[in-house]
């Protein structure tokens, strides 16, 4: 077809034999794809097995402590749940598909217990399969991957965790952290909790299991055409921050993180208001298709609601920030199935990915107003609307253009008789943004200090005018966060909905 450019990123065959073949990277992606079916729980350790360490490899090493407990546990837990019974049945198996058509209609425990004495009676004697709901519970979380509850004050102004963990009122507001029982006796029940399910031995998990060890490489190793860019590792950013850290950089198998987050209603539009914000981590280590896999999109926190954080979203980050210094900075002990080798494994947070409202509360930069812009900052061009009462950005973006670009010329398409001279408002590196910009406005103070949403000063000197810094981000706490060339990203699926909604 005349006029018609072959996707080759996208599954489209080509004749190229560069560097590295596009549709050879792909075919390969393809491969993987099929090798990826997962529907429960027990998919996550399906091919996690014991490793031989085989003799002929010099540097084959005995898995560590933990990895061993680890293994020994899934064994366990895989053994057939009775003798003749098909391949692949197990106590794990059948616990995880009960637990996962608990959740998917919400049936109570006593239910799930009915339904295992149900399995017992009828499976021959001396089967393997759970006996209650408690039992299927213990076996799963045998294997791992903890999750922590900690208590929230009611205005969600502080955790009640690490230091505060015994206080029976908030810091900042004075509110009670647990709601009055009525008989004056029976377990305590906080106003609020949230949930945090450590990311550490989620990242060790995907070294111990076969399907995924070798492919967490893939980052360093695969091959892409100069001009093209089939990750992020291909990227501008990603370069740049392994030329600033190359011990870092140097070990593959360090994992390289986005974060993700965005509020909904989980009663659906019709329900009343209720905000739920899921913060998701990615490692990006893998191939293209395999970064955006369910499996391998790890929830990290769970705000509950039913208040939106706003300002407060930081004050939820505490445990994951902790958790993400001490990865960066100690690392933790990991075992590489496909190598048969104990290594210290590292992480890095690269950036965030939000919708614009959610950048203003990753970032600190307030996404409303005439400097809502984060790119422009001060140097914005927008304008006030009399009658749509409102500020517009229109025709705002012909400055970002190459300087020779037509469009800077073009005085019909855009405002009448108006061409375009400005260049582009300068990029700040993060070390700029930091210690030029956040750290000399008077005001601008971190919300976990200053008890989030309710207690951030409202009178920041120049807000509005100057800048829209309410806040210092708490991920100014990583270490290596100035030195990222790209902090945050706007996610591509709401701007592409945005513009479809329009025309």
């Amino acid at each position: 077809m005349d006029f018609y450019f072959i996707w080759t990123s996208h599954g489209e065959q080509c004749g190229y034999t560069g560097e590295a073949s596009t549709s050879n990277i792909q075919n390969h992606v393809g491969e993987m794809n099929a090798d990826f079916p997962r529907e429960n729980i027990d998919e996550e350790f399906h091919e996690t097995s014991i490793p031989h360490v085989g003799s002929d490899e010099n540097n084959s090493e005995e898995p560590c402590e933990d990895a061993s407990m680890f293994f020994k546990r899934l064994k366990d837990a895989q053994q057939p749940i009775y003798e003749g019974c098909r391949e692949g049945l197990s106590g794990l198996s059948l616990s995880s598909r009960l637990l996962t058509i608990k959740t998917d209609h919400n049936l109570p425990e006593v239910c799930l217990d009915a339904i295992c004495e149900a399995f017992t009676d009828y499976l021959p004697a001396n089967n393997r399969a759970p006996k209650s709901y408690y039992e299927m519970k213990k076996l799963t979380r045998s294997l791992g991957l903890p999750m922590h509850k900690i208590d929230v004050c009611q205005d969600n102004c502080m955790l009640f965790w690490k230091g505060d963990d015994k206080l029976l009122k908030c810091r900042f507001c004075g509110k009670d952290r647990y709601k009055p029982k009525p008989g004056g006796g029976g377990k305590k029940v906080p106003y609020q909790r949230m949930f945090y399910m450590p990311i550490g031995d989620r990242l060790k998990r995907l070294y111990q299991s076969e399907r995924t060890a070798s492919h967490m490489r893939w980052h360093a190793e695969h091959l892409s055409p100069e001009v093209e860019m089939h990750h992020p590792s291909d990227g501008e950013a990603w370069k740049h921050f392994n030329k600033v850290y190359p011990q870092f950089a140097v070990e593959h198998r360090n994992v390289y993180l986005a974060l993700s987050t965005d509020g909904f209603n989980p009663g659906g539009m019709h329900s009343r208001d209720h905000s739920v914000w899921p913060v998701i981590v990615t490692p990006y280590n893998l191939t293209p298709d395999m970064c955006m896999k369910k499996e391998n999109l790890f929830l990290s926190i769970l705000v509950p609601g039913p208040k939106h954080p706003k300002k407060s979203l930081d004050i939820f980050l505490q445990p994951l920030i902790d958790e993400l210094k001490d990865l960066w900075t100690n690392g933790i002990q990991a075992y590489d199935v496909s190598k048969k080798q104990n290594f210290v494994m590292r992480a890095v947070l690269m950036w965030t990915i939000s919708d614009f409202p959610a950048y203003g509360m990753l970032s600190g930069w307030m996404t409303h107003g005439r400097l809502a812009c984060p790119c422009c900052l001060d140097e914005t061009q927008s304008f006030w609307l009399r009658n749509g009462r409102k500020h517009s950005w229109f025709d705002c973006h012909r400055r970002f253009l190459p300087e020779d670009h037509a469009y800077r010329k073009n005085v019909r398409s855009f405002t009448k008789n108006k061409s375009i001279s400005d260049l582009p408002p300068p990029f700040l590196s993060g070390e700029e943004v930091l210690y030029e910009r956040i750290n000399q406005i008077e005001g601008v103070l971190r919300s976990v200090n200053c008890g989030g949403n309710g207690h951030i000063p409202r009178n920041i000197n120049g807000y509005g005018e100057y800048h829209n810094w309410i806040k210092k981000s708490i991920f100014w706490e990583l270490p290596y966060w100035e030195n990222q060339l790209l902090r945050h990203n706007l996610d591509v699926m709401h701007i592409e909905k945005i513009f479809s909604t329009i025309s």
